[in-house]
């Protein structure tokens, strides 16, 4: 890439992949994006990336990096500007742990299964309840750091590009399940976490890859319903705006 550029391999709804592109723009890393089909995937993205998954990042040398957590400490490292991580060992592992924790809040299908299945079941209240248990942490965090965002108190940093994908998706349910007071008493039980989601809504880099609680769910229902996921839907979803 004679430009310079890095070139990202992406799908546009995927979290993993989210983090990639937050982390550039964060960064003003250039860069260029190629969007993958993930059920029908080209034959060559296997020789970029073995396990054909995004992000994968190509750089101007040709050397290939792939792993979304791996990919973001690259572009954090490697590019000029504000560090995203820590530059105190015990804080970088300590935000480490949280990143890896947070993994276990819920699977990005857990997400969508809960967002379009009808009607409201116990399953869906088991779910819910284990999101919200494995949101609590979080808050307590926040409180304890005395911080807007995870990263301090002026900018978000690795930890809060790197969960922000999900909490993003999060608002599916407000969609999903419009009468779930439980949604609103999330919001009031953890004060901490929506004041940072509100405070990362206005991020730059956040705000140039959002999605609406909408869209999310749109795609949400197509990937789950149709054979071939509903990968143009923004262009229709604006179109009609």
């Amino acid at each position: 890439m004679a430009d310079g550029k890095v070139r990202i391999y992406n799908m546009r709804f995927c979290p993993y992949a989210q983090r990639a592109i937050l982390v550039a723009e964060a960064k003003s890393v250039p860069y260029d994006v190629v969007n993958i089909n993930l059920i029908t995937k080209p034959e060559w993205i296997f020789g970029k990336n073995p396990m054909g998954k995004v992000p994968t990042l190509e750089l101007p040398s040709g050397d290939v990096l792939y792993e979304s957590l791996i990919v973001a400490d690259y572009l954090d490292d490697a590019y000029p500007g504000r560090k995203l991580n820590s530059s105190d060992p015990l804080r970088r592992a300590q935000d480490r742990i949280l990143i890896e924790n947070f993994g276990t809040v819920t699977s990005i299908g857990s997400f969508y299964k809960l967002s379009i299945s009808r009607p409201h079941t116990d399953e869906q209240s088991a779910l819910l309840q284990e999101i919200r248990k494995g949101l609590a942490p979080f808050e307590r965090e926040l409180t304890q750091r005395g911080t807007k965002f995870f990263g301090g108190a002026d900018a978000p940093g690795m930890v809060d590009y790197m969960i922000w994908p999900w909490v993003e998706r999060m608002s599916l349910f407000k969609v999903a399940f419009p009468d779930l007071s439980d949604y609103q008493n999330d919001k009031k039980e953890n004060p901490k976490l929506e004041q940072w989601r509100q405070a990362m809504k206005e991020d730059p880099a956040v705000k140039s890859y959002y999605l609406t609680p909408e869209q999310h769910f749109h795609f949400a229902a197509s990937y789950l319903q149709g054979e071939m996921p509903d990968y143009d839907c923004l262009e229709e979803l604006n179109s009609k705006i």
